[in-house]
């Protein structure tokens, strides 16, 4: 049995590891040139999943938590808070015995996640054929690959739906009694839920530098606005205008939760217009080509569960791989068509319900 993989992400390698320890062979096609040919995201939270995603993959992979935890070396818990209006004290989650969290920073945890797996880089797919028997994949380069499966991580832009919300996104590096506060706010990272003010703020610790003495950090403003407009502001407005909005808008939270946006310097301001996307399906078509992550239920950001649901889904194909692999299943279409059903419409159930959750909460942006 042979696997395609479309997106060499945290999702394709995590499906790559586990088919990698089952011994089933596959093939990742990337269309990024390398690794670091564009930014990966901040962090990804796992946790009730970290004992099956480090059973999942082979031994040779170092420990999960020391590779990707963003908060190394400090000797910190995961920890994100939460701040809102007319409440002195704060909710949120943070590491324990009894709820294990880890804040995956995503460059480390795709580095870990790619230990000893072939990419195929710079490899654009133009065409995807299947039927009851097996996959064909053919590439820019004239190439055609066949297969038995196709995992297909990237959504298709058809079915992506424009989230109406402007986004302002600054980084910044803090040090010394700056970088005490911000993690004594929430030593991952913080959520300011301001419906009076008609807005969100998040901060997050991007990763800890290696000395411990510095961290970098990003700030996202997010206020429900028609950012699918050609004409919104955000789309033209420089730097510095963008700097002045916030500013302007947080006026009214309190001093330490204002205080990392009015340290951002403008140079730290992206200048791209920051657009957010979702995907809800309802039903797909059962075959040889299964969807995974982004291509089924893309979500915003605000409840950090895009990347796990991703996991989540890549765990469960990998046990469905492992199922079909035995014995004849693989060419048994009857057979093949009732297990992805399944694994489609638990999916498809899970991903709608964060897709949703995450869109419920974002409406207090405004």
């Amino acid at each position: 049995m042979h696997v395609f993989i479309v997106g060499g992400g945290p999702g394709g390698l995590s499906l790559a590891q586990s088919l990698r320890k089952q011994g089933i062979s596959f093939e990742i096609f990337e269309h990024d040139a390398d690794e670091n040919a564009r930014f990966q995201g901040w962090a990804i939270a796992l946790h009730s999943i970290i004992h099956r995603l480090s059973s999942s993959v082979p031994s040779d992979l170092p420990d999960l938590r020391e590779s990707t935890n963003h908060l190394s070396p400090l000797k910190l818990p995961y920890q994100i808070a939460m701040y809102l209006p007319g409440r002195t004290d704060r909710v949120g989650f943070q590491d324990s015995l009894q709820f294990p969290i880890i804040r995956a920073e995503r460059g480390r945890l795709r580095r870990w996640l790619a230990t000893n797996i072939p990419v195929r880089w710079g490899c654009q797919v133009t065409r995807i054929d299947h039927d009851e028997h097996g996959v064909s994949v053919h590439l820019a380069d004239g190439s055609i690959a066949k297969g038995d499966f196709l995992s297909l991580q990237q959504p298709s832009k058809d079915l992506l739906r424009v989230v109406s919300l402007a986004t302002v996104v600054g980084e910044l590096t803090l040090s010394g009694e700056a970088f005490k506060r911000q993690l004594s706010l929430g030593h991952s990272g913080y959520m300011c839920i301001r419906p009076d003010l008609g807005l969100i703020a998040f901060v997050g610790l991007h990763y800890t530098l290696p000395d411990g003495l510095f961290g970098r950090y990003y700030c996202n403003y997010m206020q429900t606005s028609d950012i699918s407009d050609p004409n919104h502001s955000l789309h033209t407005a420089s730097p510095q205008e963008k700097r002045d909005r916030v500013l302007k808008a947080i006026g009214g939270m309190p001093a330490e939760l204002r205080e990392i946006y009015e340290q951002t310097p403008v140079e730290g301001i992206r200048p791209e217009s920051h657009v957010w996307r979702d995907i809800e399906l309802d039903s797909l078509p059962v075959g040889r080509v299964i969807l995974v992550g982004d291509a089924a239920h893309a979500m915003t950001p605000f409840r950090g569960e895009g990347g796990y649901h991703t996991l989540i889904d890549t765990l469960l194909l990998g046990n469905i791989f492992r199922d079909i692999n035995t014995g004849a299943k693989s060419k048994d279409s009857a057979a093949v068509r009732e297990i992805i059903a399944c694994y489609n419409k638990e999916m498809l159930q899970r991903g709608r319900k964060a897709v949703q959750d995450s869109r419920e909460l974002h409406g207090n942006a405004g």
